[in-house]
């Protein structure tokens, strides 16, 4: 997955023509790496991907029927990244502060759906932010905030 997205914005940066528009690469990027905290404990709880779903859906006002083919690509292609710092470096050209705040929160409201932070989940998007250079005080802001909202998924 990882490198599909690199190879596209590669090819965009080189002005060749794709077959997709950089807004489906950016959202394909918030998908990917959502879905990697909802699959970093080796598992995908329904709550995890419902709340997947509803936050790309939410976000980029998709239909379910497309957020849920990215959802299923995103999961599906996962085993093909190779290395989350040349997927973050693309996230980092392509992403203003705000957004990557965004994406760090909405990572938080996947991992906090099934009702509790496994150490893996935490561990990715701590690194993630890292990566990404988002500041700890927004990270831990995104932290707070994602647990405090109430998902109607989460206590099922």
């Amino acid at each position: 997955m990882l490198q599909h997205i690199r190879k596209l914005f590669d090819q965009i940066g080189r002005g060749e023509s794709v077959e997709v528009h950089p807004e489906k690469d950016v959202r394909m990027i918030s998908a990917a790496l959502m879905a990697e905290i909802a699959t970093a404990d080796q598992k995908i709880d329904d709550r995890e991907r419902s709340t997947l779903l509803q936050l790309l859906m939410s976000h980029y006002q998709l239909d379910q029927e497309t957020a849920q083919a990215m959802v299923e690509r995103a999961l599906s292609e996962r085993n093909e990244a190779t290395s989350l710092y040349e997927f973050t470096q693309t996230v980092n050209d392509h992403f203003s502060e705000r957004d990557k705040y965004l994406l760090v929160k909405q990572m938080w409201q996947v991992a906090f759906a099934d009702g509790e932070i496994d150490a893996f989940e935490e561990h990715l998007i701590r690194r993630v932010a890292e990566l990404i250079y988002l500041p700890h005080g927004l990270f831990t802001r995104a932290r707070a905030e994602a647990r405090d909202i109430d998902l109607p998924d989460r206590d099922q």
